[in-house]
C-alpha cells in the first residue's frame, strides 16, 4: 500500500482542524432539550450534552448553576427563533444542535448573532439567579458608589452582572481553548470570540435604575433603587440591530499578531458589535454548501411591507391562499366562588403559504 502523498495528508490535517472549529463552538446549546432538573450528580456533565471537556469541568463543579445555564441555552433557543420568525433565515438551524449546520460555522452574519446571543443569555440568566438566591457562589450585585441625585436612595438587591460576566466568560470561551488551556488563534476562532464578548458587553451596558415606592397609601415619598437587567427581548431586539449593522473584517497580521480587521479601510468596529467575514446566502432555496433550507412552505403575509411579506419571504415564486379553522376560548364569565367558565368558538384564518 502506497503511503499517502504530501497534499493529501495536509488535506487532511486541514479537515480536522476545521472539525475541530466545528465541533465545539456552541453546542452546548443543546442543553436546551434537558427539560427536567437531574443536576444532582455529574451525570449529565457529558459530550452528549454537546459540552466540551473543559465545560464539562466546569459543569462538575458549579452543579448548582446547571438548571441556570440549561434555562440560558432555552432562552437563547427561543430568542433567536423569535427574533428571526419573519426572516429567511429563521434561526430553524439551532435546533439542530449538537450538529451545527453550516450557516452557523461559515464565519456569516447569523453565525455571530447565534454566538452574541448565547453569550449574552448565559450572563443575563447568572446574573438574575444571583439576586433570587439560586447559588451562594454569587448574590446581590455591588450598589453604585456615588451618592444618589434624586429623591432616592440606593438599596435593594440588583443583577450581579460582575459574576455573570465572570461565568459566562470562563463558559462560553471554554469552547475556544486547546487542551493545553491556550487561546486558539485561527480567523474562526478569533471572530467566535469577538461576538461571544458582544453579546455580553450588550448585557453590561443594559444595566438601568429600577425603584420600588414606599410611603403612606403609595405617596411614593420615598423610592429605593437598585441597578436591574432589562428583559431578555430587549437584549435580543438590541442584538438583531447589532446583526443588521454587523461589521465584516479580515484577519490581518499587526507586527507580532493577528487581529481582526474592517475589510473597508477607515473604519473600526467596537466591543459590542459584531463581526463577520463570510457573506450570507439570500436563503431563498435549500444549499447543503451555505445550511440554506429555502423558504418554500413559510406562511407570509400578503399585503405586508416588512421583511415577512410573501414578495420578499417567498423570493418572487409567488404564494398559495388558503384557510384554517381553529378553535379557541372566548366570552369568558367569573363565577363566584371561585372559577372561570369559557365558550369554545371556531376562528376561520386567512394564511398564505410560499410555493
Amino acid at each position: 500500500m502506497r503511503p499517502p502523498n504530501l497534499y493529501t495528508v495536509l488535506r487532511m490535517v486541514l479537515v480536522l482542524l476545521l472539525c475541530a472549529e466545528r465541533c465545539v463552538a456552541v453546542k452546548w446549546l443543546a442543553l436546551f432539550r434537558i427539560k427536567q432538573r437531574p443536576w444532582e450528580t455529574t451525570r449529565n456533565c457529558s459530550k452528549n450534552a454537546g459540552l466540551t471537556p473543559r465545560q464539562m469541568k466546569l459543569c462538575k463543579e458549579n452543579l448548582d448553576l446547571m438548571p441556570t445555564v440549561v434555562h440560558s441555552a432555552l432562552l437563547s433557543v427561543e430568542t433567536c427563533q423569535k427574533q428571526f420568525a419573519d426572516r429567511r433565515w429563521n434561526c430553524s438551524s439551532i435546533l439542530k444542535v449538537p450538529t451545527l449546520t453550516k450557516d452557523l460555522v461559515r464565519g456569516t452574519r447569523e453565525q455571530a448573532y447565534v454566538y452574541g446571543i448565547s453569550s449574552a443569555a448565559l450572563v443575563h440568566s447568572i446574573s438574575k439567579s444571583c439576586s433570587i438566591g439560586v447559588t451562594t457562589k454569587c448574590s446581590c450585585g455591588l450598589l453604585p458608589s456615588a451618592a444618589p441625585t434624586d429623591n432616592f436612595k440606593w438599596g435593594g438587591c440588583g443583577d450581579d452582572v460582575q459574576f455573570g460576566l465572570i461565568f459566562g466568560e470562563t463558559f462560553t470561551d471554554a469552547t475556544l481553548t486547546n487542551k493545553l488551556g491556550e487561546e486558539k488563534i485561527s480567523k474562526k476562532a478569533m471572530l467566535n470570540r469577538h461576538n461571544f464578548k458582544a453579546g455580553r458587553q450588550i448585557v453590561a451596558d443594559s444595566l438601568t435604575k429600577a425603584c420600588k415606592c414606599h410611603g403612606v397609601s403609595g405617596s411614593c415619598s420615598i423610592m429605593t433603587c437598585w441597578r436591574a437587567l432589562p428583559s431578555f427581548d430587549t437584549i435580543g431586539a438590541l442584538l438583531k440591530e447589532r446583526y443588521a449593522l454587523a461589521v465584516e473584517v479580515r484577519r490581518k497580521r499587526k507586527k507580532k499578531d493577528k487581529v481582526l480587521v474592517p475589510i473597508h479601510k477607515g473604519k473600526s468596529f467596537k466591543d459590542d458589535e459584531l463581526v463577520y467575514y463570510e457573506k450570507s446566502p439570500d436563503y431563498c432555496s435549500p444549499d447543503d454548501k451555505t445550511g440554506s433550507v429555502g423558504t418554500s412552505g413559510r406562511l407570509c403575509e400578503a399585503k405586508g411591507r416588512g421583511p415577512g411579506n410573501c414578495e420578499s419571504m417567498c423570493c418572487g415564486r409567488g404564494h398559495d391562499n388558503f384557510t384554517m379553522e381553529v378553535s379557541e376560548r372566548c366570552e369568558c364569565k367569573y363565577y363566584w366562588c371561585c372559577y372561570v367558565k369559557c365558550k369554545t368558538c371556531v376562528k376561520t384564518l386567512k394564511l398564505n403559504q410560499c410555493r
